[in-house]
């Protein structure tokens, strides 16, 4: 299932990021280096993403995707 979330990577903040949810290994909430709070999403390739949703957001959209 593809997951729409919001990019909190510098140089990228607010673009739109979607994420093939198979392909993510785990996720861990951080405090970047400007002190901004945001969830970590790390791939089975070795990728990883910042994004400003929550683990809590990520796995309501999961669910409310799953269900449909």
């Amino acid at each position: 299932m593809l997951l729409k979330l919001t990019n909190a990577t510098k140089g990228r903040i607010g673009e739109g990021l979607i994420l093939n949810s198979e392909l993510i290994m785990s996720f861990f909430e951080n405090t970047n280096e400007d002190g901004i709070k945001v969830t970590v999403a790390f791939g089975v390739n070795g990728n990883s993403w910042e994004v400003s949703e929550t683990i809590d957001e990520i796995m309501e959209q999961a669910w409310t995707t799953a269900a449909t």
